[in-house]
């Protein structure tokens, strides 16, 4: 008889851990997707800024190139062909331009970014949480058997993200379907290595409630935090106008002590 209670209790706990197991994915899901909307709402109200100081680094980065350039022809006694010395910079540039181009149209992203009302907010946390009761991969172990299943997950996790109320009630529809074709029997809970993946769990909630883009929501909640960053960026931006001209004040001495001949190649 004890046995047969310490049976009953261990599937008890095993139950238990389960769901607590489940709670802690719904969680850390739902960080996530907290995580990407203060990326938006950060690059939403700092993006501009911090692109401008960007831009101004990288015309510091080419004018010290170009300063580089120079001096070793002058330290060899030859002349610049003007031409040829912005091709290879550029070309050397080409990184940093795809990065510029990048913060720019996610700036452009971030400000077009619709807020989703209070409503749809939780009408999308619902929806999702009782699909992924049914398909989530690390909750339903045979989801990753079925292709349909596979691709229905991906598209749950992308409507959630975008907050995608209409979507997500048509993948319910579609999960359903899917499930009463696969038969009752399609659902299996995979309690092996519990405890390992609870932990797993833990440590990247608490890896993402720790770092950014997270810990943006720490500032874009307190004006005077706001105000400190707008202030420190554009404390940035000033540092980087003024070592742009002195770099340029530079590049212009060093031409004229050494006497340079800029030639522009003519096509």
């Amino acid at each position: 008889m004890n046995k047969e209670i310490a049976v009953v209790e261990a599937i008890e706990n095993d139950q238990t851990r389960y769901e607590e197991y489940e709670e802690l994915l719904l969680r850390r899901d739902r960080l996530y997707k907290e995580a990407g909307s203060y990326l938006t709402s950060y690059t939403a109200e700092f993006g501009e800024l911090i692109t401008a100081v960007f831009e101004l680094k990288i015309e510091c980065i080419k004018k010290k190139k170009t300063i580089s350039y120079c001096r070793r022809r002058i330290n060899r006694g030859l002349s610049i062909n003007a031409t040829h010395m912005n091709e290879e910079i550029e070309k050397e540039m080409q990184l940093y331009y795809a990065q510029l181009k990048e913060m720019i149209a996610d700036h452009e992203a971030a400000k077009n970014a619709k807020v989703p009302g209070e409503f749809r907010f939780n009408r999308a946390k619902k929806l999702y949480r009782r699909l992924t009761k049914q398909i989530h991969p690390d909750i339903n172990k045979k989801t990753n058997e079925n292709e349909t299943l596979k691709d229905l997950w991906m598209r749950i996790v992308r409507a959630y993200h975008k907050n995608d109320v209409e979507e997500l009630e048509d993948l319910e529809v579609l999960v359903r379907k899917a499930l009463e074709e696969l038969g009752d029997d399609w659902f299996e809970a995979d309690f092996s290595n519990l405890e390992e993946r609870i932990e797993r769990v833990e440590r990247q909630i608490n890896d993402i409630i720790t770092t950014e883009p997270y810990t943006y929501g720490e500032i874009l909640d307190d004006e005077e935090k706001k105000a400190e960053l707008r202030a420190k960026l554009q404390a940035e931006h000033d540092d980087y106008e003024t070592y742009l001209k002195i770099l340029q004040q530079t590049l212009d001495d060093m031409l004229s002590d050494g006497g340079v001949e800029l030639v522009w190649k003519m096509n």
